[in-house]
C-alpha cells in the first residue's frame, strides 16, 4: 500500500495554527482544485480567515471584510449569532438526543408544530431534510405519488434554480447546470415556461389536459433576482387548483425574512400546496431544510402504515438541528425583526437609486425586494477576447473586476451568477446595520467612479498573477 503524500492526521486543535499556504494546498489537493482557481481569479482565495461575527469576517492580518453574500441566502442571521450559539450550548447541556430512527424526537415534533403555527392553512405537515435540493426532491416525489402515473408532466420556469442533486437538477433551468448529466426525472416530462407568464401556463395546460402533475416556482427567482408582477403567484395557484395541478413554492433563498415578510408568498394572499425551505432555517450554523405540505396530501401519499417509510432520510430532523431551527424561527418571525428588515431595505434601495442617478451610464437598474438586491450594470459592448480560465466573456470579466475590486480594496464580499454576470448580487445578513449599508454604498461609489476599462484592465492583470 502506498501512503498519500500528506498522510499526517491533523487534529481539530491544530487547525487554527495552520498557515494559509498549507490550507490552500490541502483544499486544492483534496477538495476542489478548479473551484480554488476561480476563487483565486476573483480574489476570494486571498482571505486568510480567523473568525466571523455578524456581517463581519475577520482576517488574520487585522482586516475586516463585510459579507454581503450571506452565503447565497444562508446567513440571514449573520455569522455566529449569539442566540443560535446559546441554543447549541443548551442542547449540549441538556444532552438532547440527535439521532433517533425508532421513536419520537421531541425537537423534531416541536419544530414542525412551530412551522405550522407560522404558516397559513392547510400547510401543517413537515418532512425535514439536510439540504434544499433534498426538500425539492421530497416535494416532487410527494406530488408524483399523489397524482399517479397518468399525470406525467411537471412544469418549471425558465431561469429557475432548484438544486443540483440528480432529481432536483431536472427542474433547474439556470446556467446549463444539467448539461452532460443523466437526470433523475425524465427530460421529456419537464415543460419549461417563462416566469411571470400566466398565458404560457394556460397554453401548456390546454396542450396537456389532465396530464400535468405539478409546477415548481421560486416566488422570486433567486439567480437573476426577478420579482414577479403583482398577482402572478395568486393567479398561478388559482389556475392550478382549478386544473388539479400541485403547486410547489421554493423559498430557499428568499424566505425566512429575506423580503421583509416571513415568506414572500404572504404578500400575494395565496397558499401553495407545498412549500420548500432551507438555507437560513439552520440559523447560519446547521444544515436543515423542510418540505411543508397539508396533512391531506401527505396522507394521500404516505398515510398508510405500510407506506410510512417510503420516503425517509438518514439525517432528517437531527435533534440539535431542529433546536436551532426553533430558535431561528423565534428570532426571524418576530414582528420587530421583520419590520427592521423592511426599514433597512427601504434605506438601501433609496441609497442605491441615488447611485443609479449619479451613474446613469453605468447602472441600468436596481432590482429585488427586501434584502435580496441586484445591481444591474450597463456594461459596454465589446468583442474583446479574455484569455483567463473561467472568464468566458467580457461581461464576466467586468463583473469579476467589480467583485475583486470591492473585496481587495474595499473589504466587501459580493458575488454574481454566470447566468447574468451583469447583475451584482447583494445579500447582506438581515442583521446588517445602516452603517454597514453606508459603507457598501460609499465603496460602490468609489468603484463606479473608475472607468470599466480601467477596472477590467486591473482585473485581467491581477487575475493571472
Amino acid at each position: 500500500m502506498t501512503l498519500k503524500r500528506d498522510n499526517k492526521f491533523i487534529s481539530l486543535e491544530e487547525v487554527s495554527g495552520l498557515q494559509k499556504k498549507d490550507v490552500d494546498y490541502l483544499y486544492r489537493s483534496h477538495v476542489n482544485s478548479s473551484l480554488y482557481s476561480v476563487f483565486k481569479i476573483l480574489g476570494f482565495s486571498s482571505m486568510d480567515i480567523e473568525k466571523a461575527q455578524g456581517t463581519t469576517i475577520y482576517l488574520k492580518n487585522g482586516q475586516e471584510v463585510l459579507d454581503f453574500t450571506s452565503a447565497c441566502g444562508t446567513l440571514n442571521l449573520g455569522h455566529n449569532h449569539p442566540d443560535i450559539i446559546q441554543a447549541e450550548k443548551y442542547c449540549h447541556e441538556m444532552k438532547f438526543i440527535d439521532c433517533l430512527k425508532f421513536g419520537v424526537n421531541k425537537l423534531q415534533a416541536v419544530l414542525a408544530h412551530n412551522i405550522a403555527s407560522l404558516l397559513p392553512e392547510p400547510l401543517d405537515t413537515s418532512f425535514f431534510t439536510v439540504s434544499g435540493a433534498e426538500a425539492n426532491e421530497a416535494a416532487i416525489k410527494l406530488a408524483t405519488r399523489v397524482q399517479g402515473e397518468s399525470k406525467k408532466y411537471f412544469i418549471r420556469t425558465n431561469g429557475s434554480f432548484h438544486g443540483k442533486t440528480h432529481g432536483a437538477l431536472a427542474f433547474t433551468e439556470s446556467e446549463n447546470f444539467a448539461k452532460g448529466f443523466h437526470l433523475g426525472f425524465p427530460k421529456e416530462q419537464i415543460i419549461s415556461i417563462d416566469f411571470n407568464s400566466i398565458n404560457q401556463l394556460k397554453e401548456v395546460i390546454k396542450k396537456h389536459p389532465h396530464q400535468i402533475a405539478g409546477i415548481i416556482v421560486e416566488p422570486i427567482q433567486g439567480q437573476d433576482i426577478v420579482v414577479p408582477e403583482k398577482g402572478y403567484l395568486r393567479e398561478l395557484v388559482s389556475l392550478c387548483r382549478q386544473e388539479n395541478i400541485i403547486t410547489i413554492f421554493d423559498e430557499f433563498k428568499i424566505g425566512l425574512g429575506r423580503t421583509g415578510d416571513l415568506f414572500y408568498f404572504f404578500q400575494e394572499d395565496t397558499v401553495p400546496d407545498i412549500l420548500t425551505l432551507s438555507k437560513s432555517l439552520g440559523g447560519s450554523k446547521r444544515a436543515i431544510g423542510a418540505m411543508v405540505t397539508s396533512k391531506k396530501l401527505w396522507n394521500k401519499a404516505y398515510g398508510k402504515k405500510k407506506d410510512s417509510t417510503l420516503h425517509s432520510s438518514t439525517f432528517t430532523g437531527l435533534g440539535e438541528s431542529c433546536a436551532v431551527g426553533i430558535k431561528t424561527l423565534e428570532i426571524i418571525s418576530h414582528p420587530e425583526f421583520l419590520s427592521s428588515v423592511k426599514e433597512k431595505s427601504s434605506y438601501f434601495f433609496e441609497k442605491l437609486n441615488q447611485l443609479k442617478e449619479k451613474y446613469p451610464q453605468k447602472i441600468k437598474g436596481i432590482r429585488g425586494a427586501g434584502l435580496i438586491i441586484g445591481i444591474e450594470f450597463n456594461f459596454p459592448a465589446t468583442n474583446s477576447e479574455i484569455n483567463i480560465p473561467f472568464v468566458k466573456n467580457a461581461h464576466i470579466a467586468m463583473s469579476g473586476s467589480i467583485v475583486r475590486e470591492l473585496l481587495l480594496n474595499h473589504n466587501i464580499l459580493t458575488y454574481f451568477n454566470g447566468s447574468s454576470p451583469e447583475i451584482l448580487n447583494v445579500m447582506p445578513p438581515l442583521t446588517v446595520s445602516l452603517e454597514e449599508i453606508d459603507q457598501f454604498i460609499e465603496s460602490m461609489d468609489k468603484v463606479l467612479s473608475t472607468s470599466f476599462t480601467k477596472l477590467i484592465s486591473k482585473f485581467c492583470k491581477g487575475a493571472v498573477l
